[in-house]
């Protein structure tokens, strides 16, 4: 039996199991170890030792296999069957063993990955319960792995990966490996501390001498204020999986979040129309039709009214306008009275009774799912997909509710597992649309989408309103954590952070910076801005672009182009919604740290951070975006936020000499920077925006006699503290600005 064992003291010796769909079990107890063998190799992660592991039970032979890296351990998982009858196959737990640990489980931490894109993540108390829904099997779906679903008081399950923090350390585990089954890891308090990795096997059945594996489970060591944990191990995925990162990241406008299910051709018209007149403001790459254009959900190819001559003449109305046409689809997804279903039913994934299984419901109604693994599907698929993209001209797709082809349910193809199902699907979808085509996915389980979209919605749908509300009714709703809200989207965007740039480009979903019909404040959409200008993935705004007041546009137009950094998150260990966003970078080469403080507390929160927390030197420029604050930092940061505030903070060390200090020309602050020269008797700043652009900058001089030009003429700054000026600016393209010493 090998042991995981970290110098902190904590151990995890590791066994193996299995479970068969009628209750049978074999648990750790009955695997007799017969054979150990060693070696040495390398593979995608590098070099390795190996240690095998064989064990035996009545009917049963199992091969572990063991690759021990520098700093990790990648584990797989090999079952034969050695006696007749076949077995359906629930799960096989590919570790599974005790958590032994000096603090009691009442200080051990949790950080729990949803099963798909709306799905709750972020780090809890490991006491705590799962999160469900109030909304039962109408929202369950749309919340959680049905086929899992929160289990009771003391058992906890994560999906694809998962951390258990224990004082100092973490524990990182998570599946490399993600084409053929969904990896559950869970963690069982109710009595000795349980940690187990569990293959989803689906009811596969196991005939004599057939083998079924595991996926690659990666294990590893690491501290618990580490600003990238899961760093190595989404590293070891995407050298597994081969994901798409094509640049640049994609930047839009969406329909969905102001005109829902009501849109109508001419108000994409009317928009498109408004950005074409703002292009030099707002140079967004896509112009997407959501939900609404179509007859029914399932009937991709019959239309609404509202869209009486379909969708293909708007698809070319975009590209004439120069924007990348893009549209909205559920293609596992159908109406119960849809023509698909009515025509098709043997196309539904069923349960064991032959029902249809309920894919959760919305739109007023109950929703189908559709069975992948069919034939037919998969041939309609390709047609629906070829149509939209190669007919009506649409390159880009947002894939919705793709959790519906992984519900449990009996498949045409009884081998195939809920993940082989939904990969079969992506993959018919991908090979239809194109290598060139732009594939984002949403509602969908993340790891078997890995290598097959090009962009993935981590979080919730975001909303005009900061927590959840159904039917006008806040207070009911206010603790979900998966349903539409600003509060639930934010968060997610931070606590999967670290996937963006290594599996997909990361969609934190819409920007909503309207005055009019929303309930945000004006603290809250401030917070989803700073958050989405760290968070570096997609920038696609949701509102009537008409109506947008100037100073909101100038914050659109600040965000663009996306610039596709990743941010660090130093307390994701620490609470369920972090407060702390680092992203790290140059100006020109010159070191600049960005800081986001966030506070999603419906209190004030006022505190600071000490700058060596941070790695940070003790003297330090800081610039805060929303303020227009300048300030010389000595150790440092104050925080002062209301309810739902943000502040957005650039910081760089202080040095004799001009020093450029801040900006609000681009989101984050000095992006725009692309060369400087600062010394004690000159500085001289180069900037580049592509959109048409009017701001301030501040910057520091070592005395009141210099001349300041802007693009070789004269222009005047003002003084707003000691050494520190403020010039106001506009540009579009290059600008210089020089400062010297008379």
């Amino acid at each position: 039996m090998f042991t995981f064992a970290d110098l902190s003291g904590i151990r995890w010796p590791v066994r193996i199991a299995l479970e068969a769909m009628d209750g049978s079990a074999w648990p750790p107890a009955c695997w007799q170890p017969v054979e150990e063998v060693s070696a040495i190799g390398q593979d995608l992660h590098g070099p390795f030792q190996e240690h095998r592991e064989v064990f035996r039970t009545a009917g049963w032979e199992a091969v572990r296999i063991m690759r021990h890296y520098r700093d990790a351990t990648s584990v797989q998982l090999r079952v034969r069957r050695r006696a007749a009858p076949p077995v359906s196959l629930r799960r096989m737990a590919v570790l599974t063993g005790p958590i032994e640990a000096p603090p009691p489980p009442s200080h051990w931490r949790l950080y729990q990955n949803g099963f798909h894109s709306w799905s709750f993540t972020g780090t809890t108390s490991a006491a705590a319960p799962d999160f469900g829904t109030r909304l039962g099997s109408f929202g369950a779906p749309m919340t959680f792995d049905v086929g899992t679903p929160p289990g009771p008081r003391g058992l906890r399950r994560s999906d694809l990966a998962a951390a258990l923090i224990i004082g100092e350390r973490a524990l990182i585990v998570g599946q490399i490996t993600t084409a053929d089954q969904f990896v559950k890891i869970e963690l069982d308090l109710r009595r000795i501390p349980q940690l187990s990795v569990y293959a989803e096997l689906d009811g596969i059945p196991l005939g004599p001498d057939e083998e079924i594996a595991s996926e690659w489970i990666w294990v590893e060591w690491r501290n618990a204020t580490d600003p990238d944990p899961f760093g190595r191990y989404a590293e070891a995925v995407a050298r597994a999986m081969r994901p798409r990162t094509r640049a640049p990241v994609p930047s839009g406008w969406c329909s969905w979040y102001f005109y829902y299910t009501h849109v109508r051709d001419r108000d994409i018209l009317d928009n498109l129309r408004a950005l074409a007149a703002r292009r030099n403001q707002i140079p967004i790459d896509i112009v997407q039709i959501d939900d609404g254009f179509q007859a029914a959900v399932g009937d991709w190819t019959r239309f609404s009214p509202r869209f009486p001559k379909g969708v293909a003449p708007l698809a070319q109305a975009i590209r004439e306008a120069g924007f990348t046409p893009g549209l909205w689809l559920a293609p596992f997804l159908a109406w119960p009275d849809s023509r698909v279903t009515r025509e098709h039913p043997d196309w539904l994934l069923r349960d064991a009774r032959g029902r249809p299984v309920s894919a959760g419901f919305n739109w007023y109604r109950w929703l189908r799912a559709l069975d992948p693994t069919h034939p037919g599907v998969e041939e309609w698929l390709r047609e629906v997909i070829a149509t939209a993209v190669h007919r009506w001209g649409f390159p880009y797709l947002k894939l919705d509710f793709l959790y519906a082809a992984a519900l449990p349910g009996r498949r045409y193809e009884a081998r195939a597992t809920r993940a082989q199902a939904l990969r079969r699907g992506l993959q018919a979808i991908r090979e239809a649309a194109g290598e060139e085509a732009f594939l984002l996915g949403c509602g969908c389980p993340l790891g078997p989408a890995i290598g097959l979209v090009d962009g993935m919605r981590i979080g919730s749908d975001v909303a005009p309103h900061w927590a959840p509300r159904l039917f006008g009714i806040p207070s009911l709703f206010r603790r979900e954590r998966s349903l539409p809200a600003l509060r639930n989207a934010a968060r997610n965007a931070l606590t999967r952070a670290w996937m963006h740039g290594r599996w997909w480009w990361n969609d934190p979903d819409c920007l909503l910076i309207r005055s009019n019909r929303t309930l945000l404040s004006e603290e809250e959409v401030r917070l989803w801005i700073t958050v989405i200008a760290l968070g570096g993935g997609m920038v696609i705004d949701s509102d009537p672009v008409l109506e947008l007041k100037e100073d909101r546009l100038a914050l659109w137009s600040a965000l663009l182009p996306p610039h596709g950094r990743r941010p660090e998150i130093p307390d994701l260990f620490e609470r369920e919604f972090p407060r702390l966003l680092c992203l790290h970078g140059d100006l020109a080469g010159a070191p600049v740290v960005w800081i986001g403080l966030l506070n999603p507390e419906d209190r004030p929160w006022e505190g600071e951070i000490a700058l060596e927390a941070l790695g940070l030197p003790k003297a330090m420029w800081g610039f805060e975006f929303w303020s227009h604050t300048v300030q010389r930092l000595e150790g440092r940061l104050s925080i002062a936020l209301p309810p739902h505030g943000a502040a957005l903070w650039i910081l760089r060390p202080i040095r004799s000499g001009f020093q450029w200090l801040g900006s609000t020309l681009r989101l984050p602050p000095g992006l725009e920077i692309i060369g400087l020269e600062e010394g004690e008797t000159e500085g001289r700043w180069e900037l580049f925006r592509e959109p048409w652009t009017v701001g301030a900058l501040w910057f520091y001089a070592p005395g009141e006699g210099f001349t300041l030009r802007w693009n070789g003429e004269p222009v005047v700054a003002s003084l707003v503290g000691p050494g520190i000026w403020k010039v106001a600016l506009a540009l579009q393209g290059h600008g210089r600005l020089e400062a010297f010493i008379l």
